[in-house]
């Protein structure tokens, strides 16, 4: 893992440079100046320092001074607003490595800082073999100190502030072993309470002694490289000098580092026998000795009772946040909220369950007993909790009859768990007073509108044909012996009163069942009927039908009279769209499974998609005449003797305008 240290007055790293610091193998550290991470350039934390020069030349200039005062050896870059040879000079002068100014070569950047400065330092030496401190021997006092130390685990239990008990464990264990110098780090929470957040296989330090404070504040750990990397790999006590990695490896470089930079000696794994949680960093014994092989041992066994007290610490602190976030949630609801014991105690109620309730707000702490509930409530509750009886949601009166309100009652069972009774339930309690009023006042509204857009369509059509009738009303004192003028009367009352028989009949179709008096019917004859009668309705002479009837013996069951009146509104549609072309084709067919189709296609344009969506609606019209019921009244017929009604556009997929689908036998629709 790669640390950088970024100088900048502002807490951030320029939007244009962003992309050269995206790489997960970075640890990005950015302070406002080098004495902010002193400790930590002097000991080697950073493999690169990069000032970014936006206040000026003076403050570039002492910045690179403090870092060369610092440490001379830490390779340094200066970033600039805009170039000037005197800045470029100065720079060079006071120790700078490299010099960019803006525009800067993102690219060359991002390859210098993923460039491993380990890897170039082939004068690692190799490190002596052997231990650094003679081995000694235990005394009385020591093995006291041991038995001290395994006490010591059983604090760890009793905390729940992982980071500070770990640093009160670290003190601790200070008194019975003389380190001078351990470092624990540790990975992040695996869950979280809300988001889950990205792993990341960086180990930061949560607690320590001896380490510099900014040291501690810039320098991580990772899994990826030196230290992480072993002891992720192979878990085990992991000594400076006792690397595995061969000597001159990018690995033991890595490892050879970190150790230096903390200044320690041993690393140990932190594990909560799940997993490796963490790393321990320490130091031999101040003495100069080494620790033997049971003190090694027992810093492995408590370094994992710590494992397991920071997981258990961890669990409690994400069950406590779950809780709490539950409890806001249900705080945060309109809808009253309210849980149910097993022994039918009211372990919780939420504000709008004690405002359903007529609790005070201001006595949020008295507990809501089960007797306070209103029995239309509290009788299914107790059959849910007792019996395990769950009803569909109900709706109730308010405990003083005002407003209705909406109950739910969910069992608190995990999927395919066995049941036990009595069980806990939540009860939710939402006020629909709004919403039934809402409803009323739409069906209302709905009502109000389709009688104001009946009465206007059919006081419109009726108007129109009592004009013709009304006209020759004033002339028939004049021109009643007029021959011209008899045959126009009687012309005009055979039509308008047509018109209105035919308006009549739609109405009536669509106020009650077409299937009374259902018999046997000879399809081809049928549609014939229609068309001579949509020809006689419209006083069309000149319509032609060409009927292919390819299945000619093809009978069903059905009410004659609705049938012919459904297939003669398509003709009479058909025979308005194209006054011009009178010419309709009609093909009947029959598949071996008894269903009967009816195609028809007329001389028009056909049909677009926008006005088929909506063709069959009730009321639907294009035309200035008629009331738009003639599509809806055919469906509607088609519909109840179980077939369908299909319109189609004008296009290279379809060949007709309208299909009729029926079966042979009656199946009356439950549509």
């Amino acid at each position: 893992m790669s640390h950088f240290l970024f100088i900048r007055n502002e807490a951030s790293i320029p939007l244009n440079l962003r992309e050269a610091f995206s790489a997960p193998e970075q640890r990005i550290v950015i302070r406002r100046s080098p004495n902010e991470a002193q400790s930590a350039i002097k000991r080697g934390a950073f493999d690169m320092i990069i000032i970014y020069a936006e206040s000026g030349e003076k403050i570039m200039q002492r910045h690179l001074r403090d870092i060369r005062e610092t440490r001379e050896d830490v390779f340094t870059i200066v970033l600039v607003p805009e170039y000037s040879l005197a800045s470029e000079t100065t720079a060079f002068d006071e120790g700078a490595d490299l010099y960019f100014a803006e525009p800067v070569p993102v690219r060359t950047l991002k390859r210098l800082l993923q460039k491993d400065p380990v890897a170039e330092e082939s004068h690692l030496s190799k490190p002596p073999e052997g231990s650094k401190y003679p081995i000694v021997k235990t005394t009385a006092d020591t093995a006291s100190t041991l038995r001290t130390l395994r006490d010591l685990s059983h604090i760890l239990s009793f905390s729940l502030d992982y980071k500070a008990f770990t640093q009160h464990f670290i003190l601790k264990l200070r008194d019975h072993i003389s380190f001078s110098r351990i470092g624990i780090f540790l990975e992040s929470s695996a869950k979280q309470s809300v988001v889950r957040k990205s792993t990341t296989n960086h180990l930061e330090c949560i607690a320590s002694l001896g380490l510099p404070t900014d040291l501690i504040d810039c320098f991580q750990l990772s899994r990826d490289v030196g230290i992480g990397k072993e002891l992720s790999e192979r878990p085990r006590i992991l000594h400076r000098q006792r690397q595995t990695a061969p000597p001159f490896s990018v690995s033991a470089g890595n490892t050879e580092k970190e150790f230096a930079i903390l200044g320690c000696d041993i690393a140990i794994p932190i594990s909560d026998r799940e997993g490796s949680i963490g790393i321990a960093v320490l130091n031999g014994p101040v003495t100069g000795r080494s620790f033997i092989d049971d003190e090694l041992e027992l810093l492995y066994v408590l370094m994992e009772e710590l494992g397991l007290a920071i997981r258990n610490s961890r669990l409690h602190s994400e069950l406590a946040q779950h809780g709490q976030l539950i409890e806001n949630v249900l705080h945060s609801m309109s809808s009253g909220a309210l849980v149910c014991g097993e022994d039918l105690q009211i372990l919780y109620t939420n504000d709008a369950a004690r405002r359903f309730l007529r609790i005070e707000n201001s006595d949020t702490k008295r507990q809501v007993d089960f007797a306070e509930l209103p029995h239309k409530l509290a009788s299914p509750i107790h059959r849910a909790v007792e019996k395990g009886e769950l009803p569909e949601p109900f709706e109730i009166d308010g405990p003083e009859g005002d407003g209705i309100f909406r109950v739910s009652i969910f069992p608190f069972t995990q999927k395919g768990e066995l049941v036990l009774l009595p069980r806990p339930t939540m009860v939710i309690v939402e006020d629909f007073t709004k919403i039934e009023a809402n409803k009323q006042s739409a069906v209302d509204s709905t009502k109000e509108k389709l009688i104001s857009l009946i009465a206007e369509r059919f006081a419109h059509e009726i108007r129109n044909s009592l004009v013709p009738l009304s006209t020759h009303a004033q002339l028939i004192d004049k021109k009643i012996d007029q021959p011209n003028f008899q045959a126009s009367l009687k012309n005009s009352i055979i039509k308008e009163t047509a018109r209105i028989k035919r308006f009549s009949e739609q109405m009536l179709y669509m106020a009650q069942s077409s299937l009374a008096g259902s018999n046997e019917l000879a399809l081809a004859q049928l549609v014939e009927d229609a068309f001579d009668r949509a020809r006689s309705q419209l006083g069309n002479s000149s319509a032609q039908l060409t009927f292919d009837n390819q299945s000619r013996s093809s009978q069903l069951k059905g009410n004659s009279e609705a049938l012919t009146y459904a297939i003669e509104e398509l003709f009479i549609n058909s025979m308005q769209a194209a006054p011009d072309k009178q010419e309709i084709k009609v093909v009947l067919t029959e598949d071996e499974e008894g269903i009967l189709r009816i195609k028809l296609r007329d001389g028009g344009s056909g049909l677009s998609s926008t006005v088929i969506e909506q063709a069959a609606e009730p009321f639907f019209t294009t035309r200035y005449t008629g009331v738009g019921l003639g599509l809806s009244v055919a469906n509607k017929i088609v519909s109840e003797h179980g077939g369908y009604l299909r319109l189609y556009p004008r296009d290279d997929k379809h060949e007709w305008d309208v299909e009729i689908e029926l079966p042979s036998l009656l199946i009356p629709s439950t549509r």
